[in-house]
Parts: C-alpha cells; structure tokens; sequence
C-alpha cells in the first residue's frame, strides 16, 4: 500500500510541473463609419487565455500534501496546476495554482485536481489563471452574491451624480475574478454608444472586445461629462476611482487585470489613466489619442504599464504626431528600445512590437494608412467605411489583453 501511495505522489507531483485638439470632429459621429469618430463592434474567439475553472471537488485524503506549482511556460501557454495532496483519512488539500507563462497570451492555468485516495472529501484545486501572466488576485466582491446587475446605474463622485453602463456575463460566477474592461466614449459620444457599439451593434460593442470575450469579462461604459474627458482637477481619474471601488467590491474580478481603452478624447482619457494609476491598470489601449487631451500626465508620470496605441497616418483630427508623442511617453516608461516604427502605405497597417521593454511591460503601435480618424479600419478601404465588424483593431487589441 506504501508503494501504491508513493507512486501516485511521483506520478501527480510530475504532472503539476507539466506546463499547459480639438477634438470637435468627433461630435455626434459613428467612428465605425466614413472617416470615423465614433460607435463600433467585436470578433471571434480570441487566442487570449481565459479564466480557468476551480477543481472539481474529489474524495480527498486528509493530510494530503498540495500540489506543487506547476511553472509557467515561457512562451503561450500557462503552467497547469498542481495535483491535489495523497493520504488517508479526512480532507486533502487541492494542488495550488500554475503559474502563468511571463509572455503567454494562450491558455490560462488549468484547475487542480482533487484530493486522492479514501477518506473525508477533497479540496478541489483552486482558480486557474485567466491567461498567461500571473495568478488571479480575487476582488472583494468574489463569494458574495452581488446587487449590481447588467445596465446602467449612477454613482457619486466628486460631489456630482455620474452615470456608467455595466455589462456582467450572463454565466457569471461569483467565485471566478473576471477581467473588467473600462472603455471610453470619444467627444459627443456616450457610454450608449460604446455598450451598444453604434451602427455597427454587438460586432462592436466596447469596440469589438465584447464579443470576443465571451463570459470572461466585465465590461464597463463610463459617461463622460458634457460628452468628453476634460478631467477637470482629475476628476475623471477620481471617477474611475469611484467605480472600481464599488465593482470589486460587489463583483468577483481579478484586481490584477484591469483595462482601459478609448477612442480620440476617450484615448486621451485611456493615456491620462496609464500615466495615474498604472499600478491599477494592467494595460491601456489608445485609439487616435492625442497628448493633450485629459491631462493626467507630467515628468513625474514615469511609472511603466502595457501599451498598444493604433492612430493613421493621415487622421484630419488628432494628428500622427499627436499620437506618437503617447506612444514615446510610454516606450520610454516602459524602459523598451528606441525606434522608429515602419510606416504603411496602400491602405494597409503595420503593427510593431518595441523590443527591450521592461518584463510584463510591452509596447505596441499599429499605424495604418487610409481610415482617417477612426477606430476601426479596414484594409484597403481608404475612407474606414468597413465598419466594427471587419477591423483588424478588434483582435490586435483583444491579443494584447489577454496576455496577460
């Protein structure tokens, strides 16, 4: 029987190692539509790791030892779990969670296995990863049944009433952290046109990351006063303050993985936050954002966080410059290589990944040729007429979120 048992252990310990400015261009405009400025859609099934489920409950020994943790692959796929403990008599402890690959953007850690062999019951593993960087940290809200719902809902902040639309997965499960993705509206935009993604609907609803991530996100559509980002006195970083406190605390999210985006003045607001709070934000995407627009940034604003920012070559409204100067500020942040990226020509796009970057801190640019100032281009169409359903933008972006 000692020999059954500690073959069992060798087998299981070997496979928890396995490793698995004006802006006022924008106003009142579809940015998914000619020219673009504002509304948009989504993708298919993106590559990005998911949020692993937690162990299945087992039969458990009692003193089981827990699982090793299973070490993350360097390139795509995060680390299994480890097996769950081998002993007899009451509870055995589930193995502990894999670790994520440092660069993985595939699949997440894979859920422990339970407790072996006869006794009480077995602790199933816990939450694997939601992809491949690092294990979830569960929000307060995680266990507790919540009272916020799918719609739109009204917050105090700053002595002002602010309203914000939430999307909440229909399979919601209040023991897995979710991803949370805050997206911006552009000038004369509202959080309607973000969560209803425009004429474009559902294919670019949070420009196009809503139907690429299935149940695996929640999703958040601020309103900005007077129908942009001015930040006054940073009081839209003091609004987003605001709603993370109350989200996390009411839903089970992953406080490591939060997400900003925008378009135009919503990039502006997306950048002002990167240079804020990139120690609560995982990653930012800009969409033709301009430096000026939203503050928020200064010489002290030298912190690195993830960056992806996609701007045309010709955008009428918010100069290329506009946006190269983001993307320098957060290269530099980063600590990446210098460079100059290539430019496209004949409506096409080139996406470039800086070289260099400080490890969990990447930057990318994609400039596209064509489009003008819009959100959502498509190859060869010189006016980004394609509208959210047929961008590129979509899965790029979507990509550089879940790696992490």
């Amino acid at each position: 029987m000692r020999n059954s048992v500690a073959l069992f252990i060798v087998l299981s310990l070997t496979a928890g190692f396995v490793a698995c400015s004006s802006d006022g261009s924008d106003q009142g405009r579809d940015p998914a539509q000619a020219g673009g400025s504002a509304g948009w859609g989504a993708w298919s099934t993106a590559s990005g790791g998911w949020s692993g489920p937690g162990g299945m409950p087992g039969s458990g020994g009692t003193t089981g030892t827990a699982g090793t943790v299973g070490s993350g692959g360097s390139g795509t796929s995060g680390g299994t779990t480890g097996s769950g403990g081998v002993a007899a008599g009451g509870v055995g402890t589930g193995g502990l969670l894999g670790a994520g690959g440092q660069s993985g953007a595939a699949s997440g850690g894979t859920s422990g296995q339970a407790g072996a062999s006869a006794g009480g019951s077995g602790n199933g593993g816990s939450t694997g990863g939601t992809g491949g960087g690092s294990v979830a940290t569960p929000s307060a809200g995680c266990g507790r049944t919540p009272t916020l719902t799918s719609g739109k809902h009204s917050i105090q902040s700053g002595g002002q009433s602010r309203s914000y639309i939430i999307r909440i997965p229909d399979s919601y499960d209040n023991n897995l952290p979710h991803r949370l993705i805050f997206g911006y509206h552009w000038r004369g935009g509202t959080s309607e046109d973000v969560d209803g993604g425009g004429s474009s609907g559902y294919t670019w609803s949070y420009y196009g990351m809503r139907e690429q991530a299935g149940d695996s996100t929640i999703f958040v559509a601020p309103q900005g006063n007077g129908g942009g980002w001015g930040n006054g006195n940073n009081s839209d970083v003091t609004f987003t303050d605001d709603m993370i406190q109350l989200i996390e605390g009411d839903l089970c999210v992953d406080t490591g993985r939060l997400f900003a985006m925008g378009f135009s003045w919503g990039g502006g607001m997306s950048k002002a936050l990167g240079c804020q709070r990139p120690k609560v934000f995982r990653a930012i995407a800009v969409y033709a954002g301009a430096d000026f627009l939203s503050g928020g940034c200064d010489a002290s604003s030298t912190s690195p966080i993830a960056y992806i920012g996609l701007h045309s070559v010709n955008d009428p409204t918010n100069p290329y410059s506009s946006g190269e100067a983001i993307r320098d500020r957060f290269v530099k942040n980063n600590g990446c290589t210098p460079q100059t990226p290539p430019t496209p020509q004949g409506l096409t796009h080139v996406c470039t990944k800086y070289q260099g970057c400080t490890p969990g801190y990447p930057a990318e640019w994609c400039a596209f040729d064509g489009g003008g100032h819009s959100p959502a281009p498509v190859d060869g169409s010189g006016d980004g007429s394609g509208g959210g359903d047929k961008t590129w933008t979509k899965p790029e972006v979507w990509n550089f979120f879940t790696q992490f």
